[in-house]
């Protein structure tokens, strides 16, 4: 069996290219068994010489996310060729707030503010919508593929659609801690809204806790220049630390006392289990929002109501415990992130991509 990923190349989307393609392509094939190739959109798109004879050559092939306009009009041509086709994605289009890169696209047809690629739109914005653009494009899929319980809920009604939960690849992930001497660092899951932090009340509950404890540095993603999105905490405990790359976000983990998931909202509702198994294989204790998606989860850390008072208690015990907590991610949290690894479960992934090309 021969799969090809055909993922963007937004920045935006690159972290998640990376856990849903590039991880899943490599595992494949270390199997031996099966192959892998990795597409880019531009040239599936553009259907170049290179691109026509990866997709002739693959049993299956999977898009990432871009379903809409001119990858509709290639679909279309590869399923009247008997192609097979599945969608996979991870994030809640239909849900999307004004403060996520993703909005105006998928929900005003406005490009991509960062790159420019061959099948943008040109001129106005097109009816329909990306996002209904889609939904209508589940219609020529064999099925979808989706991260997390409620996303499988949301797009059932549209076609056949199947879990595949996030997988991390360990081997990225070092494993010497940095220790801070007199120092605990917070940080916040990748990719985590300062509108989840602000709406979940753990914005209001980390400026007490800093205030509280001089001794915590928070570190956020998201600053801006000068942290001005967090104006009652204080800079020298600020540490503002962008990552442009995979490498570069599993270096601000090295770095992390303490984690924290805020969920707040419809869009982070559906959001998966990545952030939480990349605090386990990183041996860092975490708080997340009691949510139902997270109940599987909480033996392996805790879980807090979105309040700031509850967030501020929670966070306050961790931080004077934080030695007892490094130890208890270090054993159980730890080993279950271990077993979470794609190439331990790429066979789940494989069982059910045998059995969508076995579908008439």
């Amino acid at each position: 069996m021969i799969i090809t990923y055909i993922y963007s190349p937004y920045p935006e989307d690159k972290l998640r290219v990376q856990l849903r393609c590039r991880n899943f392509a490599a595992a494949i094939n270390r199997t031996g068994w099966h192959g892998a190739n990795l597409l880019d959109l531009d040239s599936f798109i553009q259907n170049t010489p290179a691109a026509h004879k990866i997709c002739a050559a693959s049993d299956l092939l999977v898009i990432h996310r871009h379903l809409y306009g001119p990858v509709l009009q290639v679909l279309e041509y590869w399923k009247a060729r008997d192609k097979k086709i599945i969608v996979d994605f991870d994030q809640a289009i239909n849900y999307l707030p004004p403060d996520i890169a993703g909005h105006s696209f998928w929900l005003e047809g406005k490009p991509f503010e960062n790159y420019e690629f061959t099948g943008k739109v040109q001129g106005s914005e097109p009816k329909p919508t990306p996002l209904e653009q889609f939904k209508s494009g589940f219609g020529l899929m064999d099925a979808a593929i989706v991260s997390s319980t409620h996303l499988m809920v949301d797009w059932a009604q549209f076609g056949h659609v199947h879990e595949i939960p996030d997988y991390l690849n360990t081997d990225q992930y070092p494993r010497l801690m940095q220790i801070h001497k007199n120092e605990i660092w917070i940080g916040l899951g990748n990719e985590t809204r300062i509108a989840s932090i602000r709406n979940s009340g753990l914005l209001n509950a980390l400026e007490n806790v800093c205030r509280q404890r001089p001794q915590v540095k928070l570190v956020l993603c998201d600053l801006g220049e000068k942290g001005e999105n967090l104006p009652k905490i204080q800079p020298s405990q600020l540490i503002n630390y962008p990552p442009n790359s995979f490498e570069e976000w599993a270096d601000i983990l090295l770095n992390l006392d303490l984690g924290l998931l805020p969920i707040c909202g419809d869009s982070d509702l559906r959001l998966g289990r990545i952030n939480l198994l990349e605090f386990m294989i990183s041996k860092i204790p975490w708080l997340a929002s009691s949510q139902l998606s997270f109940r599987e989860l909480s033996r392996y850390g805790r879980l807090v109501q979105n309040s700031t008072e509850a967030w501020e208690a929670a966070v306050l015990k961790a931080v004077d415990n934080i030695d007892a907590l490094r130890k208890k991610a270090s054993g159980e949290p730890f080993l279950f992130a271990l077993s979470q690894d794609i190439n331990e479960n790429i066979d789940k992934v494989l069982k059910l991509f045998t059995y969508i090309l076995n579908q008439v």
